[in-house]
């Protein structure tokens, strides 16, 4: 139970340290996809472009950087502290002392202490 935060933060470590990674696995895959559709040289004849698709991944990449840089958003965060029990309606539970209770010898050998030794077990003798 103790290895599940631990895993966690690690899962979490690793995923943004592969993100860039993950960027350029992408941007591969769809190469030709976005040098033909989002590509800034997309008008240009083919022989003469010298983007490919590039202009694209490096705004991915500046994209990814800025979000690095930019601070942990706090405002998402909801702090909330409240009381685990209502306040107003606490009950104050304490337990009997043994002399409370009805059980005069034990509470008198407690007092003197030494416990009483109980009877043998019928049979076992």
């Amino acid at each position: 139970m103790q290895r599940m935060p631990v895993l966690l933060v690690l899962a979490v470590i690793i995923t943004m340290m592969a993100a860039p990674t993950m960027v350029l696995i992408d941007f591969k895959v769809d190469q030709e996809r976005i040098a033909r559709e989002l590509c800034v040289q997309r008008d240009v004849v083919e022989d003469m472009r010298t983007c490919h698709g590039d202009c694209q991944l490096s705004k991915r990449f500046r994209a990814l950087e800025h979000q690095a840089d930019a601070p942990f958003p706090m405002e998402r965060v909801e702090l909330r502290f409240e009381p685990q029990v209502p306040l107003g309606s606490a009950v104050l539970l304490v337990p009997p002392s043994a002399t409370d209770r009805d059980l005069p010898a034990y509470a008198a050998a407690v007092l003197h202490r030494a416990l009483p030794v109980p009877d043998g077990v019928p049979w076992a003798a």
